[in-house]
């Protein structure tokens, strides 16, 4: 939203102690989309949203990604129950681009990527590993930034700055759903404390226990099972799997500091660390059904191997494996920084970042190894490092002759990336005696030798921004920046963006840019298959993702990944006819050129087998089905965003302030190859996320009381299924939520709220209905229902 709660401008010294008590004012500085020290959001040439920690403590999860969710309505996040590694490493879209196509920056400085790679095709920041509690406010960008901060800013950047504050604050929380499951506990404090009087040091911790929730029925197979066997009827769960959000523990910590060395020099360093696990269901295996109760032909042979062996004496009522991840995520920042007189600013840091993610499955086996296999396996894990070097340099001369003086920004950087597949244990990927049966840990085959990836890259920039204001009423921004990467060779962008104050409270605002996404060293190479045998035979295959640089993917035609490029063009107006009041209205078109998709599966033939075994690439001899990552498909979205927001004093203890933000996004794509991108995804691309969305907020503070009402409303969206036999059309949703806080004390204060107060839920998929699912996994929203909370603020 445009600056609700105050924001604090991260100064050349940095060294502020701002506190919640300060003035709201809707003229927040901001250093998202500027290297000025003086802009305000209503002043900035392209749309910046600011989330003020007043709002960010005011909503019930303890993820980022539901805050902007529920406050910028062209963020959408979704919840992937039985996702795998979405379930934990949630995609989040701004203006219905690819998660990767937004950059993320801590303090101004790139935040690493996790170490997920989605089966569609892209690797992007995990903002849940931030803690919420330790955060002064967040910056959305929403206009393309390729030239001014590099690759993935295609949709925006969002700024998460961090505290500074002295002083101490804590929370308590407790929530749970309507539906009496989902419990979630969270504790958080932070504490800031001067250097004196040269700096500042400030520490947050922050801790989530969740449980599951289950919005599910009884599988319809299950129920046959149970009646056509009664005597297992009691093994068999109700429900057999759970759809619905997964059990997950976290602990987030970040720190931020700077001290001043000398008059002109300032050392500083900041850094988040995360660590977490989580659990979730899998599709329940029916016994009469599923394969790996199977009995095995090597089982059936004279010389048979365990000729009493049953899975269904381990597992009588079926079973639903449960997913585990394991995670640990740290980012590290620090430099120096200064000014050379009153026209000098510069700015050199270094930074590190790891992303840790391990996978295992229990409750499971390993068919082909019969009764040796075990039920929990190691699945193996991904790896994420990213190192970055900058220099940044400000120059404002005062000598020229313009109504404001003139910003030069030079730069450069260096950034190494690399990804790392670590294989599972044996039991989870290897061939068994009974090879027929299903092969790997059933659920989620884990990584084998031959999956196993260590890939890198190293990438140059530089860059050049300059902000004029030639007559008093008009402002030009213009950038161009290059990139080179080890990889794929060379690129470079531009922009201009321009403001022009027509009258006291009108002001009209544009931008034109490139920009573009380079895809990483674990995309190109990302590799996950699983193994079994043909049908009728006991020829081993092997089929699944294979990465673009694998000889046999250049042998099926796979080209090296280019880069998604992008324009972007956007034009708006601010009207501010009071400090009090603001309206911004911005329309705005990108079109984005070779976005990434899956391929098709291609089926190798025998004799294509046999050549590339005789060109040396053994381990094709196995292969059946692969597919591959490619540059797939082109698109345009355009859209546009309003923001509004009026504060009134009632008196010299009451304050009222309403706030209001809409969004319309309509993609679709204007270049596809119908072999690779699916009817059905083309469908989903262009109509799953809501093409309308908004919210309005209501706050009225009197003395110790404050009363919060908030109306969230998602337009119709679509969900295309199993070649688009199944097309289903969702209607409109609102949600209202409602909260009151008393301050028991001045250092202490007592919250009540509910999200969700009337327990909307999307309606039911009716495609969904034979596996137990009410709604669909796809929906937009949460598909939870409602909730309540306590929570306890404590501060000093």
């Amino acid at each position: 939203m445009i600056a609700l709660q105050s924001a604090v401008c991260l100064a050349a010294e940095g060294v502020k102690t701002a506190t919640t008590d300060e003035a709201v004012t809707l003229q927040s500085l901001v250093v998202t989309g500027t290297r000025r020290l003086d802009r305000s959001a209503a002043e900035s040439m392209v749309p910046v949203d600011i989330v003020g920690a007043e709002t960010i403590r005011s909503f019930v999860s303890s993820e980022l990604t539901d805050v902007l969710m529920q406050t910028v309505p062209s963020y959408n996040v979704q919840r992937l129950t039985i996702g795998e590694g979405l379930a934990f490493v949630r995609p989040a879209r701004l203006r219905g681009l690819s998660p990767d196509q937004t950059l993320v920056l801590v303090n101004g400085k790139r935040q690493h990527r996790s170490a997920l790679i989605s089966p569609s095709g892209y690797q992007a920041v995990d903002l849940a590993q931030i803690p919420g509690s330790g955060l002064q406010r967040i910056e959305v960008l929403r206009d393309g930034a390729s030239a001014q901060y590099g690759s993935d800013a295609i949709a925006g950047v969002i700024n998460v700055v961090l505290k500074d504050r002295i002083g101490f604050e804590s929370f308590a929380q407790v929530a749970q759903y309507f539906g009496g499951d989902g419990l979630n506990r969270q504790v958080g404090l932070d504490f800031g404390t001067g250097l004196a009087g040269k700096g500042f040091f400030h520490l947050a911790l922050e801790y989530t226990d969740a449980d599951r929730t289950s919005r599910s029925i009884q599988r319809a197979d299950a129920l046959a099972y149970s009646a056509a066997h009664p005597e297992r009827k009691a093994s068999v769960l109700s429900p057999v799997q759970r759809w619905g959000q997964p059990e997950r523990e976290a602990s987030r910590l970040m720190f931020n500091t700077q001290y001043r060395l000398t008059p002109a020099v300032t050392a500083y360093a900041f850094g988040l660390f995360g660590k977490g696990e989580g659990l979730d269901d899998f599709n329940w295996r029916n016994p009469d059904t599923n394969a790996a109760f199977r009995r095995s032909a090597f089982q059936n042979a004279p010389t048979s191997l365990f000729p009493t062996f049953n899975l269904v004496d381990k597992f009588p009522g079926g079973f639903a494996p449960f997913f585990g991840t394991q995670d640990a995520d740290y980012s590290l920042f620090a430099g120096l920084k200064g000014d050379a007189g009153s026209e000098f600013r510069w700015d050199l840091s270094a930074s590190l970042g790891r992303s840790r993610i391990d996978y295992s499955l229990t409750n499971t086996v390993n068919a082909s190894f019969g009764p040796e296999s075990p039920t929990s396996f190691d699945a193996g894990g991904l790896r994420q490092r990213e190192s970055n070097v900058n220099a940044d340099l400000v120059y404002t001369p005062r000598a020229l002759a313009l109504a404001k003086p003139t910003t030069l920004a030079l730069g450069a950087e260096h950034r190494n990336e690399a990804f790392n597949i670590r294989q599972g244990d044996r039991f989870s990927w290897d061939v068994g005696k009974f090879a027929d049966l299903a092969v790997g840990s059933n659920g989620f085959p884990g990584w084998s030798p031959q999956q196993v990836v260590d890939a890198n890259r190293n990438s140059w920039a530089a860059y050049a921004d300059v902000e004029a204001r030639p007559l008093e009423t008009v402002s030009v921004e213009v950038a161009g920046r290059y990139e080179r990467f080890s990889d794929f060779g060379s690129k470079s962008t531009g922009k201009v963006a321009t403001r022009w104050q027509a009258a006291r409270e009108l002001a009209l605002r544009g931008a034109l840019s490139t920009g573009f996404h380079a895809p990483t060293p674990g995309l190109s190479n990302y590799t996950r298959t699983s193994q079994g045998l043909l049908a009728g035979t006991s020829t081993l295959f092997t089929s699944g993702q294979i990465g673009v640089n694998n000889p046999v993917a250049v042998f099926l035609g796979a080209k090296a990944l280019r880069p998604e490029t992008s324009t972007n063009s956007s034009l708006g107006l601010v009207f501010t006819p009071s400090a009090a009041f603001t309206v911004t209205l911005d329309a705005y078109r990108i079109d984005v050129r070779d976005r990434l998709n899956i391929s098709q599966g291609f089926t190798l033939t025998s004799a294509q087998r046999t050549q590339l075994v005789a060109s040396g690439v053994t381990d094709a001899a196995n292969l059946n089905s692969v597919n591959f990552l490619t540059n797939a498909f082109d698109t345009r979205t355009s859209g546009l965003d309003l923001v509004g927001a009026y504060r009134w004093k009632l008196s010299a203890n009451s304050k009222l302030t309403l706030t209001a933000a809409a969004n319309r996004t309509l993609t679709r794509a204007t270049r596809y190859d119908p072999r690779i991108v699916s009817n059905d995804g083309r469908t989903n691309l262009e109509r799953r996320l809501p093409r309308n969305a908004g919210n309005v907020s209501l706050a009225y503070d009197v003395g110790p009381w404050g009363l919060l009402a908030r109306t969230r409303y998602y337009g119709e969206w679509t969900d295309a299924q199993s070649n688009s036999t199944i097309v289903q059309e969702f209607g409109t949703q609102t949600l209202i939520d409602f909260s009151t806080s008393y301050r028991v004390t001045k250092s202490a204060q007592v919250v009540l709220g509910v999200e969700n107060i009337f327990n909307r839920y999307p309606d039911k998929a009716l495609f969904n209905a034979a596996n137990g699912l009410l709604y669909s996994r796809n929906s937009p929203y949460d598909a939870d229902g409602g909730r309540w909370y306590v929570r306890l603020n404590t501060s000093f």
